[in-house]
This record gives structure tokens, sequence and C-alpha cells, in this order.
């Protein structure tokens, strides 16, 4: 059977050019995969097999595959230079594919500017169904196309003319052939490594947080540097609550060490950051993880206009304004998370107007952040109107994580009103 290898990260990563995350797995399930399975290829990542053999997998894929689609949508450096090690081996049958802000935003490095790339359209962590069947046509005729052509598409073998494959299997001989395969083959046993990952988000969506532990440590223990297994692992120990809120809360911090949160400038980890914090003053009292909580959020907010950042920003300038020790301290707090509420609303209804705000997989988190801003601005008009809109797109998450801040939030204004009486 044929065989296609594709280049690309697994699960949700950081798109760095537009500040948001993008779930690769969806791209390589609902477009790559189905094309090449349709075209009679079997096609695999790197990731579809069990950890602990991925190298020697992903350059014998590299090297064996008759075909190779390279995704670069993130500009990830391992999917570079994997792009790289096969066109340095294989003259035929390489294409590139990428999402479509880095054409939007000329980001394409330079020596790649001048091959040819099909890009798509994501939304991020999700993918419209009509782009989805576009761009599958598009990529079965550039296949078909390629094979039956059978031009050079390496830029090494374009540019050094009369080049010859240094690596022939004839060179190897048939014996060791065989014996890489086997060697390699013959150990491909149990989940595989993106199996893991979808076992794990599937236990954190069903509040599975012990589950979701172990499987994050474990997927950690592979690849000790994926910010997505740290956050999530992160996220899955400050759930769980275990052996005590505080503990959980304290020890989920020290799982971000990796990712620098003293000094990253990345919204997902400050935002992380924060909520153990927020919650460890929710737990205790002391106001110091209030300050140190605010930090964060406020690094994210700013640095990137996160609104997620920005909510809790002014949030805990409400908290703050709640247990000042005077009016005039407790105004200055007031007026800084109304001030910063103002922004957050401009932030979403920005991202409201934007002509695929449809196809967004967080317009229900839009709708949280601005109905609690237009409550912290008491906006009621436009509050009411958001509250009876945001009903239609709510999971029972979001709006559980909804419902508890708002009417934390509601008796903290109340204290608040209190003190400058």
């Amino acid at each position: 059977m044929k065989t296609c290898f594709v280049i690309t990260g697994y699960g949700i990563k950081k798109d760095y050019i537009n500040n948001r995350d993008i779930d690769l797995d969806k791209s390589f399930k609902h477009i790559i995969k189905p094309v090449f399975t349709e075209l009679g290829y079997e096609c695999k990542r790197s990731c579809d097999y069990p950890p602990g053999m991925i190298d020697t997998i992903m350059y014998k894929g590299i090297y064996t595959a008759d075909f190779v689609i390279a995704d670069i949508s993130t500009l990830n450096p391992n999917a570079l230079y994997e792009l790289g090690v096969r066109h340095a081996l294989k003259p035929y049958t390489t294409l590139i594919i990428c999402e479509d802000s880095i054409f939007v935003n000329n980001k394409l490095p330079f020596d790649l500017s001048h091959l040819t790339a099909l890009s798509y359209h994501h939304d991020g962590k999700s993918l419209d169904i009509d782009e989805v069947e576009r761009f599958r046509n598009v990529l079965r005729n550039a296949v078909t196309g390629m094979v039956a052509a059978n031009i050079v598409d390496s830029p090494v073998f374009t540019h050094l003319q009369g080049l010859e494959v240094i690596i022939k299997d004839a060179a190897l001989g048939n014996h060791a052939i065989k014996t890489v395969t086997e060697s390699v083959d013959n150990k491909i046993t149990g989940p595989s490594l993106s199996d893991m990952i979808d076992t794990a988000v599937a236990a954190m969506k069903n509040n599975r947080f012990d589950e979701a532990i172990d499987l994050f440590k474990k997927l950690i223990e592979f690849k000790p540097d994926d910010a997505f297994f740290i956050q999530q692992l992160c996220l899955a120990t400050y759930k769980s609550g275990k052996p005590s809120p505080d503990e959980a809360n304290k020890a989920a911090f020290k799982i971000l060490a990796p990712l620098n949160p003293m000094s990253s400038t990345d919204t997902e980890t400050l935002g992380m950051a924060g909520a153990t914090h927020k919650n460890l003053f929710k737990i205790t009292g002391d106001k110091s993880w209030l300050e140190k909580s605010l930090r964060f959020y406020e690094r994210g907010y700013y640095i990137a206009n996160d609104y997620y950042n920005g909510i809790n920003t002014a949030f805990l300038y409400w908290q703050l304004a709640s247990l000042a020790a005077n009016k005039e301290e407790a105004q200055f707090y007031k007026m800084q998370a109304r001030q910063i509420s103002k922004y957050v609303v401009d932030i979403c209804i920005n991202l409201t107007a934007q002509e695929d705000y449809t196809k967004r997989n967080d317009k229900e988190w839009v709708s949280n952040t601005l109905a609690e801003a237009y409550f912290g601005l008491d906006d009621t008009a436009n509050l009411n109107q958001m509250l009876k809109e945001r009903r239609k797109e709510q999971s029972d998450f979001s709006e559980d994580s909804f419902m508890k801040q708002f009417e934390e939030l509601k008796t903290i204004k109340e204290k608040v009103e209190e003190i400058l009486k």
C-alpha cells in the first residue's frame, strides 16, 4: 500500500502570528487523512505511533513515504526542520500546506516563500464544513497532479542540478532495509500518542481529573517541553482539588515552572497562573495571593489585548476595591475596574464584528465576558440584551463558570458601594 507521511504538530499549538491556538488534529483528521485514504494511501503522523520510537519513525516516514505533506501552519521549528530533511532526501512528492493567515501576514519564511504552498482557513479550534470540503478538493487535485507529472518539487534538487539521491535503497542493501523495518515495526505496540492525547482531553471534558492527570504526566515524560501538555496538567491538577484545594492549586502553579510564568508572554500560561493564585486567595483569604494573581492576569491583558485575562483583571480590581481600607482607595480600584471593563467591551465588540466571528469556537466565552463587563459598567440595557442572547450558545461548563463569577462579582460590588457611602 502507498504511504503518506504528514509532517505536522499534534493537538493544540500556539499560533504566535495571530496570538491564538490552532487545533492541528482537526486539519489532519478532517482534511488530510480523508483525502489520502480516498486516494489509496496509508496516512500517518509520527504521533500515530506509540511514544518512545517517534524519532526513528519520523525519519523513516520522511524518507520512505511515497508522499509527504508538511503542514507548517504555526511555523513550528520541528515541522520546518523535518520538511528540510525531506527536501534533502527526496526530489519528488512533497507538498507544503498552511493556514491562510501566514500568507495574509506575509510570514512564510524566505526560503519557502518561492515554493508552492496551498492554504486553507482554520478558525483556531474548529474548521468550517464548507472550507473542509473546498480544501479537500484542492488537496486531492494537487496530489494527483503532482504524482502524474513527477516534477521535482524539492528546492535542493531544483537548484543543485544533476544531484543524485545519495541514500539509495540499493546502497543500503535489501537485508539492511528489512532489518531497519522490522526493528521499528515490531516494537510498535500499545496506544499511539494521538490516542493518548484524545483520551486525556476527553477525560478533562468529563471531569475525570485523576485520569487526565495520569495521562498528561505520561505525555510530559515523552515531551517535557510541550506547553499544551503542561498547561492541561496544571488545569487538571487544580480542578481535581486533591489532596486539598489549597495544595492542588499550589502544585498546579509549580507544574507551570517549565513555561516560566514569571516572564512568559503566553496568554494561556498567564491565565493559568492567574487562576491558581485567584483560587488560593478564595481559599485562604490572603490578599497577597490576589495581588500576585492580578499581576499575571494584567500582563496577559496588556500584552495581547486578551479578553479572558482582561475581564479577570477587572474582576480582581473590584475585589481589591471591596477590601480597601478607605473610600479613596476603594474609589481608585473601582475606577481601574471600570476602565478595563470598557476596554474589554471594545475588544469583544471588535471580535463580534469580524466576518468570520460566527465560525469561532469561543463565542460563548466572548458573550460571557461582554455580559460581565456590562455588569461592571452598570450598563443595564446592554447587559439584559446580552444575557438574553448568550443563552443560545452556552455549554453547561461555560454557564456554570459564568454564573459563579457573575454572582461573586454582584456581592463584591455591593461591598464596594457600602464602603463608598
